[in-house]
C-alpha cells in the first residue's frame, strides 16, 4: 500500500519564505533544500515533450510543493527512526538519498521483523527474495503508522500537515 498524506496551502503570496519549511521530530527541512527541489521538479516537468504537460499555476504548484515536501519528510522521519533504533548504513559520499532510504528501510524492516519466514511451498532460489518482499510489505505498514502519529509542522508558506488526510 502507498501512502500520501496532505499537505494544502503553498509558497505563493508575497510573504518572505522561513528558512525552515518542516520540522519532523525535531529535525528542521531547510526551505532552501525544499525550493531547490521544488524548482528542479518544475524544471524536469517542464522539460517533458508531453502534450499534456502541466502549467503551473498556484495550485499545480500546491500540489508539487505537497508532493517535493513529503518526499523530504518522509526521508526525515526515516533517518529520526533509525537513529532511535541505533541502524545506520555504511557512509558513502556517492550515495543518494533514495539508496540511502532503500538501505536503512531494508536495515530497520530486519531489525523489526525478524522472523519472517517465506512460504512453505517457496521455491528455494526465491526464499530470500519473498522474505524481502513481506519484511518490506511489513516495514511499509509500521512506518505509514510512524508517519501518521509522528510530531510533524509544516510553515505557512509551504501548507499545512494533515497527517488525519491519507490518500491512497
Amino acid at each position: 500500500m502507498t501512502i500520501g498524506v496532505t499537505l494544502s496551502g503553498g509558497c505563493s503570496g508575497s510573504d518572505p519564505s522561513p528558512d525552515v519549511a518542516a520540522v519532523v521530530e525535531g529535525t528542521k527541512i531547510r526551505s532552501d533544500e525544499t525550493e531547490a527541489l521544488l524548482q528542479g521538479r518544475i524544471a524536469n516537468e517542464s522539460a517533458q515533450p508531453d502534450k499534456h504537460s502541466h502549467e503551473f499555476d498556484d495550485d499545480r504548484k500546491r500540489t508539487v510543493t505537497g508532493f517535493v515536501l513529503l518526499y523530504q519528510i518522509k526521508h526525515a522521519l526515516l533517518r529520526h527512526l533509525a537513529r532511535q533504533m541505533h541502524v545506520a548504513v555504511e557512509p558513502s559520499g556517492s550515495l543518494s538519498i533514495e539508496a540511502e532510504a532503500g538501505r536503512l528501510s531494508h536495515a530497520m524492516a530486519q531489525r523489526l521483523f525478524p522472523d519472517v519466514a517465506p512460504p512453505t511451498d517457496a521455491p528455494a532460489d526465491k526464499a530470500v527474495e519473498l522474505v524481502d518482499q513481506q519484511r518490506q510489505r511489513l516495514f511499509a505498514d509500521w512506518f505509514d503508522k510512524q508517519l501518521r502519529t509522528a510530531d510533524i509542522s509544516v510553515s505557512k508558506p509551504f501548507g499545512r500537515w494533515d497527517a488525519g488526510r491519507v490518500v491512497q
